[in-house]
């Protein structure tokens, strides 16, 4: 194992739009050193190591997922495979006593679920799953201002997320099927989900789900509306879809017996939240606040700060998960969106999708009892 004096070895699984984002955050970390790129295409795995800013004299390019397992000069292995490889290549990964980053969803099942946290409970090796909106800025700000009573307790909370991905996705051909993508919650919207949990701090009790399909060329249902109970009398929503005719929306609502948080704007009815007192105690330079009305002229407060609004990958922060990641195999303690804790997403996302099979019954969590 590498110390702080040494660099980690990484190897990157992947070529893909993902892996570009994992390239080039581990190589901007101090600590960590690229030496091997895994894909099915080696031609493309040299452009993305050349795109990366890592010369090709310095990494390995390989096929064989094996071959980098077996490599000495891997402590960490980066999974940005498509969806249906996930699982297997996680629990390979732990077996060889490799420390992973693993792109969502870790698991397309409860039984792969199981596999992979039983895997790595054994080896002991860290872990991330790349639920990397937790980096975004206003969702940071979301749970702290949770955390800290601003809202006071959660009686409702909302999520959404809502893209139009067809052909243009570099990754379509495996993403429409039902056995790589399987579901919209799946394959995209479990960003929601565990947006939801992250910042309610409210974990589901039961769902009760209803999905459709609308745009052609997918094997699986393409919206899914989901409701929850939560703990408190609290319940909470999450709508997750590539079939409307909008840009792409990711929205946070979190709506408190003091004061609610909808997107960026802070509201109340009673007493009024005040802005000097949050704005001295808002701990995130990154995040502004200031004064502002609501559509209808009423006083409200407007949070500004980098908002989850994008698809692309590239405004994703990428760079504060990967270092994470090595922090956390340097210190040697567990990182915070570990395969133990994205399990509890995972759950709510598979308990919706059998919901929605079974015409909207409600499936009580958790599926998996440890």
């Amino acid at each position: 194992m590498a110390t702080r004096a040494e660099k980690l070895g990484v190897a990157v699984c992947g070529a893909g739009w993902c892996a570009s984002q994992h390239i080039a955050a581990f190589q901007r970390n101090p600590h960590a050193v690229i030496t091997w790129i895994c894909g099915r295409d080696p031609d493309r795995s040299r452009a993305a190591a050349v795109n990366g800013g890592v010369a090709l004299s310095d990494v390995r390019i390989t096929t064989s997922y094996d071959e980098v397992l077996a490599a000495r000069n891997v402590d960490i292995v980066s999974i940005a495979t498509p969806n249906h490889l996930h699982a297997d290549q996680a629990v390979a990964a732990a077996r060889a006593g490799k420390h992973f980053v693993l792109e969502k969803p870790p698991g397309l099942d409860a039984a792969e679920l199981v596999r992979i946290r039983s895997a790595v409970r054994g080896a002991g090796v860290r872990t991330i799953v790349s639920f990397v909106l937790r980096y975004n800025a206003h969702l940071k700000f979301a749970r702290w201002l949770r955390a800290e009573g601003w809202l006071g307790q959660i009686r409702f909370a909302r999520a959404q997320y809502l893209s139009r991905v067809t052909d243009w996705y570099s990754g379509w051909d495996w993403l429409r099927t039902r056995e790589s993508g399987r579901s919209h919650l799946l394959a995209a919207g479990c960003h929601a989900v565990d947006a939801l949990r992250w910042c309610s701090g409210l974990e589901p009790l039961a769902v009760s789900a209803f999905h459709t399909r609308f745009t052609d060329g997918y094997e699986w249902p393409t919206s899914i509306i989901a409701n929850m109970t939560l703990p408190g009398s609290a319940l909470g929503h999450v709508s997750s879809s590539t079939d409307f005719m909008l840009p792409y929306t990711f929205l946070v609502e979190l709506m408190g017996d003091r004061a609610t948080l909808r997107q960026e704007l802070l509201q109340w009815l009673d007493t009024p939240l005040d802005l000097e007192a949050l704005a001295a105690a808002n701990p995130f330079p990154d995040v502004c606040l200031h004064p502002a009305k609501d559509a209808a002229g009423r006083p409200a407060i407007r949070v500004e700060c980098m908002m989850p609004e994008s698809a692309d990958v590239s405004h994703h922060p990428f760079q504060a998960e990967i270092d994470e990641i090595v922090a956390c195999v340097l210190d040697g303690r567990e990182t915070s969106i570990s395969v133990f804790e994205a399990q509890k997403t995972m759950e709510v996302c598979l308990a919706a999708d059998r919901s929605a099979q079974l015409g909207g019954q409600p499936v009580a969590l958790p599926l998996i009892i440890d």
